[in-house]
């Protein structure tokens, strides 16, 4: 049923006329409630590629200073957010800015010693997951097949709080999110068209911009159906306003993975995972649920149509729809909540990283929702 159909059946059914925009708002977060679970059909799959370090030329450092020079380097826009490691300091880090070849910024000022000519090496631990992500599944390496082994966020700092080498990653750690943001150019749409213009855009090298980001135009915010070109975006929304060669603001808040050890050359990472339902937008907009589930959805509508009206009504639409979702969970053959990942690799982690009696938690190697 396309989204028209739904809520003007609820309209009908509780015998509303002005409540619409509650109306497909509750539709949209039945749709969220009945696709909470591990559904086969949602499941997709992402590839990562990841980049080796740089170490070209040397670094001049100075003890509490944020400001590094290179000789014969080539820094570039790219490498501003990735850890850098001088000589052989233990510490790591993080690049603030880049104002040329051979001039960047740290985030921290730097707490070793000053070195006019040091060693260093650049590299990237961490990468954003796709923006439709709602659980991350199992990461293998294309290369040799070998699947990496999930740690927990905690556990992974408070064992290996300071990354020592690079190597063939092994596992990987969802550490959380990072918010950065893509505004390089303008952009152009016209009122009720979904298609956007860029010019002196690159969209297609921004890592995370995808499906489900959001991109602010004036006062209006958009979400990104698809990333089409370089210079060319689908959103899932009508513009509401035309808008030539303006400012935008691409927020990109996904959730970051980062490998251990961190990578020492380009490998080849595949994922899985279970991606968030289409967003219901338009009139023809059709739910992301099998076709013969579409009706449970009128259900969720119904619930919030009825709660200004008749709380017990809404109390009873509640009650079905609740039994409609665990009656559609049991039928499509939700997936299991079992362990993704080898749990036998963290006694590999203890062993290898000698960690001194630290130990994982008991109940390591069980997968969580992250939305």
């Amino acid at each position: 049923m396309q989204f028209s159909t739904l809520y003007a059946r609820v309209e009908s059914l509780a015998n509303v006329t002005n409540q619409r925009a509650l109306i497909k708002d509750a539709i949209q977060m039945g749709l969220y409630r009945a696709t909470a679970v591990d559904l086969p059909y949602l499941m997709t799959d992402g590839f990562i590629t990841t980049i080796a370090p740089y170490t070209t030329g040397t670094a001049n450092v100075t003890n509490g200073s944020t400001a590094v020079s290179g000789t014969t380097t080539v820094w570039t826009a790219l490498m501003v957010g990735r850890k850098i490691r001088f000589g052989s300091d233990t510490a790591w880090y993080r690049i603030a800015s880049r104002s040329g070849d051979t001039a960047i910024v740290l985030e921290s000022a730097y707490q070793g010693t000053t070195n006019t000519a040091a060693t260093y090496e650049i590299y990237k631990d961490e990468y954003k997951l796709p923006a439709d992500m709602d659980v991350y599944k199992v990461m293998r390496q294309i290369q040799n097949g070998v699947a990496l082994t999930d740690i927990e966020n905690t556990a992974f700092d408070m064992a290996l709080p300071i990354p020592t080498a690079s190597g063939d990653p092994g596992y990987s750690i969802l550490a959380g999110t990072k918010l950065d943001t893509y505004a390089t150019g303008t952009v152009s749409i016209t009122v009720n068209l979904s298609a956007l213009t860029g010019s002196g855009t690159s969209w297609t090298t921004v890592e995370g911009l995808g499906k489900g980001s959001k991109i602010t135009i004036g006062v209006y915010v958009y979400t990104v159906k698809s990333v089409d070109s370089d210079t060319a975006i689908t959103i899932y929304e009508t513009a509401v306003a035309t808008v030539s060669a303006g400012t935008y603001s691409i927020s990109l808040d996904n959730y970051i993975v980062q490998f251990e050890p961190y990578p020492d050359a380009a490998r080849n990472i595949y994922f899985k995972y279970q991606r968030l339902p289409f967003l219901l937008v338009g009139d023809v907009d059709v739910p992301d649920l099998p076709d013969q589930w579409h009706h449970i959805l009128i259900s969720a509508g119904l619930i919030w149509a009825w709660e200004t009206k008749d709380k017990e009504e809404s109390k009873i639409y509640e009650a079905i729809f609740g039994k409609q979702v665990q009656e559609m969970w049991r039928r499509v053959g939700h997936i299991s909540v079992t362990r993704c990942y080898p749990k036998a690799s963290q006694d590999d982690l203890i062993r290898v990283r000698a960690l001194q009696g630290l130990r994982l938690p008991a109940n390591y190697g069980y997968p969580m929702r992250y939305r």
